[in-house]
């Protein structure tokens, strides 16, 4: 009976040990808290708070199902409990993790949060509001979000949505009582909120108030760069600024763009608007009748001698504005005015050119527009570069500017025409453009009365002459003038170019036009004209001299056969650069197909690439003739050109000479792969087609004496059989050397040798390579293999 009694109290103080386990009690703390008795869940997660590791992270979230429970009924009760939900981390022992605790907490925080905002919606007072919700996005700020940041993101939202609404009526209130600036920083407020909440309401009434803003506070100069997010604003709010902007443009006499405004934002047909669009125009005739007595007072100036030139300047400079302006008022005076124009320019060019002031007279000229269709002024043009040049002005910024419209204007027979009709002649004298430089032969059709085509003689002037006087006065200048060499260089280089480009259309065209240097022709829009009556040469009369003069004239000119045609020449001039710097993958670049389609298609250029490529080949070689780089671009060209018969010779007879001179420093092997390729490039060159022979015997002989290895071997019987397939008499007279050097071979091995070799029986590795050595020699020789002894002895 006492063992019973004594199992009996063991059982029970078991019993009571397991019962007060943590795990038991954590368990226990569980299941009451899924039946919703939060209560003694919480007694029993108090008493293992320090001695079971989750037990701080479900004592947290039995509070929070708590306040969660009151919410409902009390913001207060609620927040006692989520506040202790927060109060237990301080408690939590450091060798517990927080993590689990941490994902409740941030659930606790939330609840706070969402109270707190619902608080401030219900709040009257605005300026309350505004800082409850400031208090609460700094609570946002530092709470715990882990696992739920996108909620918090979404309540953050919320605020932001709120407070543009409040900033926004702040902004209202401080403008209505005249608190300019204070209303500004409201609205700008309300935009920041506005924008993070995608209030977008708010956003684009608060940028146009802004707006309105500004301009109430009367500045003297405000500028809006768009009113792209104005025009989105409330409706009475856009016809608000624009009404009070238009009012300050017109106070302003900024009337152009007061009357976009009307036209563009405030075309209502409205009492008010008409009464601001009669205003406006009131404003406009009487600015216009104001600047009309301005520029008739100045033209009543401009007839005393002591008019300062530079008001004139200022005048003629300014005149289209003014006139632009007028225009839109009163459009007579304005074309009244455009006449007067003209005088102002020729006083302007009078006077440079008299105080040889050349420089701005060019500019003067430069700025007229379509200045290169008047002969005269091509005439005034040119006086001014000759002199700005001969007064050695010319700089590096400058220089292809003055000589290329000085060789435009020598080069037009207009301007030698134009002068002979506006020069009264009291003589007989005559003049003649049958050797001007500036046209093919009746080119113009319209001829002053002391102009023709006649033949030069002592009463018939040459035209030609004076032009090319002229250009021989104008290189002179430029030799006397520049001292620097370098820079005499270039200018001088610049204008044989430009004087030899101008040369050749004048030669191709045939018709009564502009002929402008590249230069002025670019600058200017010409060089279309020039480049499309030149493929006219070419489409009606396949002249490609037509398409190179041309390419000076180039400037996006795309898809044209002169673009085309420069495109082959560049082609060929890369080839050779590529081979000048021997770069093999730099002429493959450019050696394609379609490049070699291209040029094909023109005569001149296909025509004398081999050449080209040849003379090049040639200078390099002179310079070094061991260069085996040459070899491999030399090839690359063959294969590009078809025509090319004049490049393999080259070719062929500098790999023998290579060869010739390198036998000694290179393996035996590769003297046969280069000899083979001089021969298929020349199969009648002699001198290879003796040295292969020498060079296969070598070869063979290597083999025979076990000299060369199994993959050198294979190598070269490949070789051997890419020889077979070359057809050249010249290279079958010469292999005939092989069968005396196989039958020296024969001799060299005796009687019982050449038996076994015939037979071919019971050899070993040697003799079964001599054997094919030999018949391999046979072969080439032009013999047939068989077994007879008689064939070998």
């Amino acid at each position: 009976m006492e063992v019973v009694i004594i199992l009996i109290v063991v059982g029970i103080l078991c019993y009571v040990f397991y019962q007060n386990l943590p795990n038991t009690k954590f368990q226990k703390a569980n299941t009451l808290f899924s039946s919703g008795n939060f209560l003694d869940a919480i007694k029993i997660l108090e008493s293992i708070f320090e001695k079971h590791e989750e037990a701080p992270a479900k004592l947290a979230e039995c509070k929070l199902k708590q306040g969660q429970q009151a919410n409902s009924k009390n913001y207060n009760d609620s927040l006692k409990f989520f506040n202790e939900v927060v109060d237990i981390k301080r408690r939590i022992p450091s060798n517990i993790s927080k993590v689990k605790y941490e994902l409740i907490e941030a659930k606790a925080n939330l609840e706070i949060a969402l109270i707190n905002f619902n608080s401030a919606l219900i709040e009257k007072s605005a300026d309350v509001k505004i800082k409850y919700f400031k208090d609460n996005l700094r609570f946002i700020d530092i709470a715990t979000k882990l696992g739920i940041e996108s909620d918090f993101s979404k309540l953050r939202k919320k605020h932001s949505y709120e407070m543009s609404e409040l900033y926004f009526q702040f902004g209202l209130h401080k403008e209505k009582i005249n608190g300019l600036s204070e209303a500004i920083q409201n609205y700008l407020s309300a935009k920041d909120f506005a924008s993070e909440s995608s209030n977008n309401k708010i956003l684009y009434n608060a940028s146009i108030r802004i707006g309105i803003c500004k301009i109430k506070e009367k500045p003297k100069n405000i500028e809006f760069y768009s009113f792209a997010d104005f025009n989105k604003a409330d409706q009475k709010y856009v016809h608000d600024f624009f009404y009070r902007y238009v009012l300050y443009l017109i106070k302003k006499e900024a009337y152009t763009d007061a009357e976009t405004i009307l036209k563009t934002h405030l075309n209502l047909p409205t009492n008010t608007i008409e009464k601001l669009k009669e205003l406006l125009k009131t404003k406009q005739i009487k600015q216009a009748i104001g600047k009309v007595e301005e520029i008739n007072d100045t033209i009543e100036l401009l007839y005393k001698k002591s008019f300062p030139v530079d008001q004139v300047k200022f005048l003629y400079d300014n005149l289209d504005i003014r006139i632009n302006e007028i225009k839109l008022v009163i459009p007579n005076i304005a074309e009244k005015l455009k006449e007067f124009k003209p005088s102002l320019f020729n006083r302007l060019l009078s006077h440079y050119i008299s105080f040889e002031e050349y420089g701005n007279a060019i500019e003067l000229i430069q700025k007229y527009p379509f200045f290169w269709k008047n002969p005269e002024l091509l005439k005034n043009l040119a006086i001014c570069c000759y002199g700005y040049a001969a007064n050695g002005n010319l700089n590096d910024k400058n220089y292809r500017n003055i000589i290329s419209n000085w060789l435009t204007s020598v080069f037009s027979d207009h301007v030698i025409l134009n002068s002979m009709e506006e020069t009264s002649w009291d003589d007989k004298y005559t003049f003649t453009l049958i050797d001007a430089i500036g046209s093919n032969y009746k080119q113009h059709r319209e001829l002053p009365d002391n102009a023709n085509y006649d033949d030069i003689t002592d009463k018939n002037i040459s035209i030609g002459t004076t032009q090319r006087e002229l250009l021989q006065q104008f290189e002179s200048i430029l030799q006397k003038t520049i001292l620097d060499s370098s820079f005499s260089k270039a200018v001088n280089d610049f204008y044989a170019f430009e004087k030899e480009s101008i040369q050749k259309i004048v030669s191709v065209i045939n018709k009564d036009m502009l002929f402008a240097a590249p230069h002025f022709a670019k600058a200017y829009g010409i060089n279309d004209e020039i480049i499309k009556e030149l493929e006219k040469y070419y489409v009606n009369y396949s002249y490609e001299d037509s398409l190179d003069a041309g390419i000076p004239y180039l400037k996006n000119n795309f898809d044209t056969y002169v673009d085309e045609y420069s495109t082959a020449k560049e082609t060929v001039a890369s080839m050779i650069s590529a081979i000048k710097n021997q770069k093999l993958n730099e002429l493959k670049s450019v050696t394609t197909d379609k490049n070699r389609f291209l040029i094909q298609k023109y005569n001149s250029i296909y025509g004398l690439i081999e050449d080209s490529i040849f003379n090049t080949f040639t200078s390099m070689i002179e310079r070094n003739d061991e260069n085996e780089i040459l070899i491999p671009l030399m090839e690359e060209c063959i294969r590009f050109i078809k025509s090319n018969a004049k490049l393999k010779v080259q070719c062929s007879t500098y790999i023998h000479n290579y060869c010739d001179v390198m036998w000694k420093r290179m393996p035996a092997v590769k003297s046969l792969e280069l000899l083979i390729k001089s021969i298929k490039y020349n199969p009648n060159n002699y001198r290879t087609a003796k040295s292969l022979t020498i060079s296969i015997n070598n070869n063979l002989m290597d083999i025979a004496n076990d000299v060369t290895t199994s993959t050198s071997t294979t190598q070269i019987y490949a070789l051997i059989e890419e020889v077979k397939k070359v057809r050249s008499e010249v290279l079958k007279d010469a292999f005939k050397e092989l069968l005396v050097l196989r039958r020296k071979v024969l001799t060299s091995i005796g009687r019982e040798g050449v038996a076994m070799i015939a037979v071919g029986y019971n050899l070993n590795s040697s003799g079964l390579k001599l054997k094919k050595v030999l018949d391999t020699m046979q072969i080439l020789g032009g013999g047939k293999i068989t077994n007879s002894l008689s064939d070998y002895i």
